[in-house]
């Protein structure tokens, strides 16, 4: 697997088109997804994003992806609602589900609020078949998001890869519990809206777990996330905002009768040391996937340039993208890393 870079859509439509043997999964912005979709063929998979992710580092604008070889992967067309793929996507994994080296990469539109109704879709797959992706994006402009494969506008997808190297997974949480819980007493999943934590309004209890005015809290979200508990791992969920109501509305799904945690920052270079010594080997490539509030996170306190850094000089053969949310095994989760490594 080889990470690939691009400037302009015609550098990206040019080699990949002198590359029919290849397949290829390119992230880029809206604008230039759009004008890609016009030209690329069914060997290319699209996905829009809210930033990307190189051989150069973060970046804003421009075209990331890697290309693969073509019979060491099946794409499958996520429709919608998801349940109507789902003879496709068993076909799909029954090929690849007893080699511990496969892997699905899952790309959901990221603007319906169904990252956990297809994740709930793939209940027949085995809860240790290895699945990361992300949410495509549309640099804030909460519009619309783009995923394509060729030609074809799809709602989401997964690409089934049957590796023959080694491959990891590892996911980054740059936040930890405060020691903080609050129970989820009233909530919508469809939603994604809490409407009370510990039988009080949403908002009012929030505030008062961090100490600070109600009215402030929704400067507080960025820092003070929640965590979901699922098998001893945390899972963030991050605040999207505070309704008349003083109920929240999130990014993904709280369940009623479930705790969360609050959570509270840790040093994120620190932090990116620790992940990357967790891989048990040295990997040749890598697939990285930030959510739109960790990079938000990084451009405010000028931390991309030292996390490129790291992140490179242990793998130069690294791509990804900014998403608007992170797939990992069988959980949708926000404000997460999820990395692949391949050895």
């Amino acid at each position: 697997m080889k990470s690939i870079f691009f400037q302009t859509s015609n550098e990206a439509i040019n080699y990949t088109r002198s590359n029919e043997g290849k397949g290829f999964i390119l992230f880029s912005n809206i604008d230039l997804i759009a004008e890609l979709s016009k030209e690329i063929s069914s060997n290319v998979v699209l996905c829009s994003t809210a930033g990307e992710y190189s051989i150069k580092g973060y970046k804003n604008g421009v075209i990331s992806g890697f290309e693969y070889n073509l019979s060491d992967a099946e794409t499958v067309e996520i429709l919608y609602p998801p349940i109507k793929s789902i003879t496709n996507l068993k076909s799909s994994y029954n090929k690849v589900k007893n080699n511990e080296n496969a892997f699905g990469l899952l790309l959901c539109d990221g603007l319906t609020g169904m990252e956990e109704t297809i994740i709930t879709t793939l209940h027949f797959m085995d809860d240790k078949f290895k699945i990361i992706g992300g949410s495509a994006g549309d640099n804030l402009k909460f519009k619309e998001t783009l995923i394509y494969i060729g030609p074809k506008r799809v709602h989401s997808v997964i690409v089934f890869f049957n590796l023959k190297s080694r491959i990891h997974m590892v996911k980054e949480n740059i936040y930890v519990p405060t020691g903080i819980r609050l129970l989820v007493t009233e909530s919508d999943a469809i939603s994604r809206t809490v409407k009370s934590f510990n039988r009080n309004p949403a908002s009012s209890e929030y505030a008062r777990a961090l100490n600070i005015k109600e009215s402030d809290l929704s400067n507080y979200f960025m820092n003070n996330p929640l965590g979901k508990l699922y098998k001893d791992e945390i899972f963030i969920a991050s605040p999207m905002k505070v309704n008349a109501d003083k109920s929240i509305t999130f990014y993904c799904q709280l369940m009623p009768n479930t705790f969360v945690e609050v959570l509270k920052p840790i040093d994120p270079i620190e932090q990116v040391n620790s992940t990357l010594r967790s891989i048990p080997f040295k990997p040749s490539f890598l697939l990285a996937i930030n959510c739109i509030l960790r990079s938000l996170k990084f451009q405010q306190e000028n931390l991309w340039n030292d996390i490129d850094k790291k992140i490179l000089t242990y793998c130069p053969n690294t791509t990804g993208f900014i998403s608007y949310g992170e797939q990992f095994y069988k959980a949708h989760a926000n404000q997460t890393m999820v990395i692949l490594a391949v050895q």
